[in-house]
Order: C-alpha cells, then sequence, then structure tokens
C-alpha cells in the first residue's frame, strides 16, 4: 500500500494521504525508533566523568529545548 501510494505521488497524481498510511507511519515510529526518553537516557549514559553528567543534564533540562521529531534519522 506504501508502495503504491509512492508510485502515484511519482506519477504526479496527487491523491491526499489516506488515514492508513498515518496509521502505518505512526506504527513505525512507535515500534522501531527509540523513544526521546530512551535516546535522553543514552545520552546521558555516555558521559565520560561527573562534570560531564552535570554538563548533560543541565543541557537537556533547558527550557527552551527542542524535542525530537516524528522523524528522526536512525
Amino acid at each position: 500500500m506504501v508502495l503504491f501510494s509512492l508510485c502515484k505521488l511519482a506519477a504526479g497524481n496527487l491523491p491526499p494521504l489516506s488515514i492508513h498510511l498515518g496509521r502505518h507511519l505512526s506504527w513505525i515510529k512507535h515500534e522501531l525508533l527509540p523513544s526521546d526518553e530512551e535516546c535522553d537516557a543514552k545520552y546521558l549514559a555516555s558521559a565520560s566523568d561527573r562534570h560531564e553528567l552535570e554538563f548533560r543534564i543541565r543541557e537537556l533540562d533547558k527550557s527552551g529545548r527542542q524535542r525530537r521529531g516524528p522523524f528522526r534519522r536512525f
């Protein structure tokens, strides 16, 4: 179904994206990509010493920090 939709888009027929395609993409995101919390925990775990860990914690606690979008690179 996804391949069919992509082929129609490439051919110039721009149909509205179906709700089913959105559900499939949501499922892929939910099941395959790590959550924001998992990525943050991995980032904190890779700190080499206490000072770097404190710096990273302050960096993650910034109020204006952007959260990751739905489509992140692996």
